[in-house]
């Protein structure tokens, strides 16, 4: 216990470095407004961002080991949903999810800030809507849409190419609540790509039929 929480101060010690090298860098940036300065803005805050996501994971392993309540580790469940933000309805047919984070990019070696949370919130959700006798929705032959939401007050730069995110695990968290599979024969996957007030990505999840009409709503 006493290595683990020491670990853990490391690494919240490190996520303060980051950040202040962080701000430095906002600075720099501020008064020069160049391109380059914005690219190492955007590496150092990815750095404090991953090594903050393995403290967070450090210290839920902790609380895992050391909450021997269960209703209370069931209610640490239903917040963390609520802290990352991430929300999930179904309605006419059509299952959406938000999340306030853009799918990573492909190449990425740390992603678990994003597939965790999802796992988590789908099941929360699922469960509730059982308890609730509602329907849970599993789709048979389907269109996973994927919207990228990005800021428009950042650089365009940030935009990437659809065919450069990760969007397999993503769709593998999708697939073990509400699909069938997600082999060819029975989900297809789109990628729209808008500008937003602030950076999210939608899931919509949606029989194959329904798409056509769908994706007209969007031009």
């Amino acid at each position: 216990m006493k290595k683990q929480l020491n670990e853990a101060q490391k690494l919240a010690s490190d996520v303060e470095r980051l950040l202040a090298e962080s701000r430095n860098l906002v600075a720099c940036y501020t008064r020069s407004h160049a391109e380059s300065g914005y690219e190492s803005l955007t590496d150092m805050v990815l750095e404090a961002s991953k090594t903050g996501e393995k403290l967070t994971e450090k210290l839920r392993r902790l609380s895992l080991e050391v909450v021997l309540d269960d209703m209370k580790y069931e209610q640490y469940q239903s917040e963390l949903v609520r802290i990352h933000g991430i929300e999930v309805a179904f309605s006419d047919g059509i299952l959406e999810v938000t999340a306030p984070v853009l799918v990573p990019h492909r190449k990425e070696s740390y992603t678990d800030y994003l597939y965790k949370p999802l796992h988590t919130a789908f099941w929360q959700w699922c469960r509730k809507r059982k308890e609730e006798n509602k329907e849970v929705p599993e789709f048979q032959k389907c269109t996973v849409c994927f919207l990228h939401l990005y800021d428009r007050e950042l650089p365009l730069g940030r935009v990437r190419d659809h065919d450069n995110m990760e969007e397999k695990h993503v769709l593998d968290v999708v697939s073990n609540f509400f699909l069938v599979s997600d082999g060819g024969l029975h989900a297809d996957t789109y990628h729209l790509t808008r500008m937003a007030e602030r950076d999210a990505t939608k899931i919509y999840v949606m029989d194959a039929e329904k798409f056509p009409l769908w994706v007209r709503a969007f031009g």
